[in-house]
């Protein structure tokens, strides 16, 4: 659901039936089995059977049709992370919120590419996917400080595997990629739990 993005700048009526949100929707779409290396408006009028002068009836240019399929991603991710840490204790949180944030990132790995480009709109935004993460790290009794530094770490372990499976770089061993996952996200609670240990009567 894209809301009341500000994406259209045009002067015409738009096309009967075609609308902000099923631009947005079948953008990402074009994304996601494209790449968005190869996405164009040119492409993306092709695909919903209109000339390309329609679309800017519905959206003011290609920056502003990425940023508002970025901005739905993010939301669909951080929806993501929330639902997978709702009601969970915080060692159950932190393998719930791994596991979807490297389904998001690899089913959906164009998009993510999309949020982590240089639009200051979704720069700005992005900041709401590290809160569900800083609220898992924050139940193992972390300071503020070492939250923001963990959050990197995990971030950068989670989006990394994910990247590594998306470009098949674990394709060379006959093992489970899922055990290695699991591996790597218990020794970030193991070292949680360290860290939680060694704050024991440390200011915050």
């Amino acid at each position: 659901m894209v809301g009341k993005i500000a994406i259209w700048g045009g002067n015409h009526m738009p096309r009967q039936g075609l609308t902000q949100e099923t631009v947005v929707q079948a953008a990402a779409a074009l994304i996601e089995a494209e790449g968005i290396d190869r996405f164009s408006m040119g492409e993306l009028a092709k695909r919903l059977d209109v000339k390309p002068a329609s679309l800017y009836n519905h959206v003011k240019g290609v920056d502003a049709l990425l940023e508002a399929v970025g901005l739905s991603a993010i939301g669909q991710l951080v929806e993501a992370e929330r639902q997978a840490i709702a009601g969970k204790g915080p060692e159950e949180a932190l393998f719930a919120l791994a596991e979807a944030y490297r389904t998001f990132a690899r089913v959906h790995n164009q998009l993510y590419r999309v949020i982590m480009g240089k639009n200051p709109v979704l720069t700005n935004r992005a900041g709401e996917i590290v809160q569900p993460i800083l609220q898992v790290l924050s139940a193992y009794g972390l300071t503020r400080t070492q939250q923001f530094h963990w959050q990197r770490v995990l971030r950068g372990l989670m989006y990394g595997f994910a990247a590594h499976e998306y470009a098949g770089g674990f394709s060379h061993f006959p093992v489970d990629e899922n055990e290695s996952y699991r591996m790597a996200i218990q020794w970030v609670a193991q070292s949680l739990r360290q860290v939680k240990e060694g704050n024991h009567g440390q200011p915050e």
